[in-house]
């Protein structure tokens, strides 16, 4: 009688496992919009660089990004002057994504980005907002211009 009570509470947990997984890979399929990106420096100091960005260029506000189920990625710029909508759509284009656990792994394949991998912490709060946590330390690939120590940028869903 314990081998089965056992077995059904490793069965539940495994199933309960499984379940999560799934979700999280299912909750960042859809259009999303940036509501938010704070910049936390090496100092500890923050900065909004979503808003310093929509203030030199106001069409940043209304990118849409769209993550598709099987891992293809897409931004949509249409409110952006023509030269920057290409260059916005260009990057994701060939670019993949995939979820493993709370980790966003995003790959681009355009040989113009500076950033060919980048894996991000990824929260979901409740179904319509999602907060991505990147770490520079744990991403040593990706350019730090800046030396910060975390970027968090917070997306709703459309």
């Amino acid at each position: 009688m314990k081998n089965n009570k056992t077995h059904r509470i490793f069965l539940l947990a495994l199933a309960f496992v499984s379940i999560a997984a799934f979700a999280n890979a299912q909750g960042i399929v859809g259009s999303w919009k940036k509501k938010d990106e704070v910049l936390t420096k090496g100092n500890g100091k923050t900065s909004n660089t979503f808003k310093m960005m929509i203030k030199n260029m106001p069409c940043f506000a209304n990118i849409v990004y769209t993550f598709s189920a099987g891992g293809k990625m897409s931004e949509q710029a249409k409110d952006c002057a023509v030269p920057l909508q290409k260059q916005i759509t260009g990057q994701t284009e060939n670019s993949r994504w995939k979820m493993a656990g709370d980790k966003l792994i995003i790959d681009v394949s355009d040989a113009t980005s500076p950033v060919k991998h980048a894996e991000y912490k990824i929260e979901f709060v409740g179904r319509d907002e999602m907060i991505w946590t990147f770490n520079y330390g744990e991403n040593p690939g990706v350019p730090n211009f800046t030396k910060a120590k975390q970027m968090q940028t917070t997306y709703v869903r459309l």
